[in-house]
C-alpha cells in the first residue's frame, strides 16, 4: 500500500500539532503546579493569574478538538473518550467560575489543583500517548 503525498502531509500535520499540543499541556499543568494560593493584597496578580489559565485551557479544549477530529478517521473509539474529557474540563471551568464569581478561594484552589490536574493528567498519561500510537499505527 502506498500511502499518498496528501495524506503523509496530513500525517506530519498532526504530527505537529500533537507536539504543540504537549507544549501546551506542559505550559498549563506548571501553571497549576506554580499558581499561587489566594490572599486578598495580591487578588489583582492571581486573577490575572486564573484568566491566563482558563485561556489556556480553552485553547487546549480547541486544539485537542481538531485533533481528534482528525484521528476520528483512524479510530471512532477514540472521539467519544476524548468528547467525556472535554465535558469534564467544560463542566471544570464553569465551576471555576462559579467559584470565582462567589470569591470562594478555597473551592477554587480545590477544583484547579484536583478537578483540573486529573483531567490534563489524563491527557498527558492517556490520551496523547494514545494519540500518538494510533498516529503510527
Amino acid at each position: 500500500m502506498q500511502i499518498s503525498s496528501s495524506d503523509k502531509t496530513a500525517e506530519t500535520f498532526l504530527s505537529d500539532t500533537l507536539l504543540l499540543t504537549e507544549e501546551l499541556l506542559n505550559s498549563i499543568m506548571k501553571s497549576i503546579n506554580g499558581i499561587s494560593t489566594y490572599s486578598s493584597e495580591l487578588e489583582d496578580s492571581w486573577n490575572q493569574e486564573l484568566s491566563l489559565l482558563t485561556s489556556d485551557i480553552s485553547r487546549f479544549v480547541e486544539v485537542t478538538t481538531l485533533v481528534s477530529k482528525l484521528m476520528k478517521v483512524k479510530s471512532s473509539d477514540f472521539l467519544p473518550t476524548v468528547k467525556n474529557s472535554h465535558i469534564h474540563l467544560l463542566f471544570i471551568l464553569k465551576a471555576m467560575n462559579q467559584a470565582q464569581q462567589k470569591q470562594d478561594a478555597i473551592a477554587l484552589e480545590e477544583l484547579i489543583k484536583y478537578e483540573l490536574k486529573d483531567n490534563l493528567t489524563l491527557w498527558k498519561i492517556d490520551l496523547i500517548p494514545k494519540t500518538k500510537r494510533l498516529l503510527k499505527a
